[in-house]
């Protein structure tokens, strides 16, 4: 006899009609000689970006919303040593990195990045539709990986 066990969540990283461009791809946090591996879906909005991270087996476990208006939510509890980490750059900043990363960059112009309290965010085209993406605090951790167009 077999068993079956589903475990879901609430949110969800499926595919929605009214997106503008959404990536998906898998990111790496490197943090005191650990790695993590997430899979992680982009979507990009005229003035949102929302990033949901997920592993496998464990589902959605973050998702973080960056409005050009309204700042930055994250609908998840996160120790306040990362919060303050996404609080270094204003939303002005993130729009920019993110609208530069998406939109601007191509195999002329192929890397963006911003730098600010010992703090880059960085993107680099590597194809059609395919970046690499870096936020790293060399003394606390490094996020990095490649996302490609869905």
């Amino acid at each position: 006899m077999y068993s079956v066990v589903l475990l879901s969540a609430c949110s969800s990283i499926s595919q929605s009609t009214i997106l503008e461009k959404s990536y998906i791809g898998k990111l790496n946090l490197s943090q005191n000689n650990l790695v993590s591996i997430f899979i992680v879906r982009i979507n990009v909005f005229t003035e949102d970006v929302i990033i949901q991270a997920s592993k496998p087996i464990l589902g959605n476990i973050l998702k973080i919303k960056f409005n050009q208006n309204y700042g930055i939510s994250i609908d998840q509890e996160i120790d306040n040593g990362y919060l303050t980490l996404f609080n270094n750059f204003n939303t002005r900043e993130y729009a920019y990195f993110f609208n530069s990363c998406f939109n601007s960059l191509s195999a002329d112009k192929n890397v963006f990045k911003i730098n600010k309290n010992n703090i880059e965010l960085k993107c680099e085209y590597r194809g059609p539709d395919t970046f690499s993406v870096f936020f790293v605090n060399s003394d606390i951790f490094s996020v990095n990986g490649i996302l490609k167009s869905e």
